[in-house]
């Protein structure tokens, strides 16, 4: 079998994309008559030829065209190769996979991981957006290395716990509602009026029943909304009261509802969970770093929260 010069492939297709030996040699920063042999050698030991020649340059046989085709193709390859050489060189490189509920995932959390991905360019991330039992599924059987979620993790799931943010709870009802013009507003105080509550699970809805029984407090009617966007709206039409968290609040159209600091304050911490008994990859070995690094990862454990599950 002929051995493949890659230099020989070089000139190849530098002459083919140019033509001319003259051209392709000026691309190449050498010299015409040595593009010139090197090309006739070539041609000899495929035992064809590759261009015709003319006073007008050099244009490809069309057994010179099959090749070119087969050349490109495995010069991909050998791309691909460069590139992964050079991300070696460079450090940092691989996949940092993670799963995190969708209103982190497209606020805190998101930021955070495009941050590091900034300062680590060769580092592809893999971010799935799904619901808080998916995330925690994806956690245990190892489809990911890490995920987020608003609260701890349910009882009895060992995973490490880290806090990376914390979240609060505020009051939302119409610009016109008689409580709009307040700056905080207890608990007590909404006795007796409609509720709209996201659903059963959100960690929204535990806190304001957990707080309903603490402070004995009974709504007029309770309204299920499925998102707090949806409740938002519930609330900015109606004369009910609603529970958002800050993050939301802060995306709200202004004017569109009229917010209120809740006493006694609710919180939850948001928090990054990995097995902790699975030997991290490199890169999310380098993420973790990365975070304490930061400073994002506090000292003494999670923030305090009142109530609150891994739902958001």
């Amino acid at each position: 079998m002929m051995p493949i010069d890659v230099r020989a492939l070089e000139i190849f297709r530098a002459i083919a994309d140019t033509g001319s030996a003259t051209r392709a040699a000026e691309r190449l920063h050498t010299t015409q008559p040595s593009v010139t042999r090197v090309i006739l050698a070539f041609e000899q030991a495929c035992g064809f030829k590759l261009f015709e020649r003319s006073r007008y340059g050099m244009a490809l046989t069309e057994p010179g065209q099959v090749l070119l085709a087969s050349v490109e193709r495995n010069f991909a390859g050998l791309r691909t190769i460069q590139n992964t050489i050079r991300e070696l060189k460079a450090g940092l490189h691989g996949a940092l996979t993670a799963a995190a509920i969708p209103v982190l995932a497209e606020a805190e959390f998101g930021a955070l991981v495009g941050t590091f991905m900034k300062q680590h360019p060769q580092v592809r991330a893999d971010l799935r957006v799904t619901a808080p039992d998916l995330v925690l599924k994806d956690i245990i059987t190892g489809e990911v290395d890490f995920g987020a979620v608003i609260g701890p993790p349910p009882p009895g799931i060992d995973l490490a716990t880290l806090p990376i943010g914390r979240r609060t709870m505020g009051l939302a009802v119409a610009p016109g509602h008689r409580l709009a013009g307040r700056a905080s507003v207890h608990f007590r105080e909404l006795e007796g009026l409609p509720f709209v509550l996201t659903v059963r699970s959100h960690n929204s809805s535990v806190a304001v029943e957990a707080m309903m029984r603490e402070f004995r407090v009974q709504p007029s009617i309770i309204h299920e909304a499925g998102t707090q966007r949806t409740a938002a709206e519930l609330v900015r039409n109606s004369d009910a009261v609603g529970f958002l968290d800050d993050e939301i609040i802060a995306t709200l159209p202004r004017g569109s509802v009229a917010t209120i600091a809740l006493e006694p304050e609710v919180a939850w911490p948001i928090n990054l969970l990995y097995r902790r008994d699975r030997k991290p990859s490199p890169v999310f070995a380098a993420f973790l770093g990365w975070l304490e690094g930061r400073g994002r990862v506090r000292d003494g454990g999670p923030v305090p929260a009142r109530a609150g599950t891994a739902d958001a």
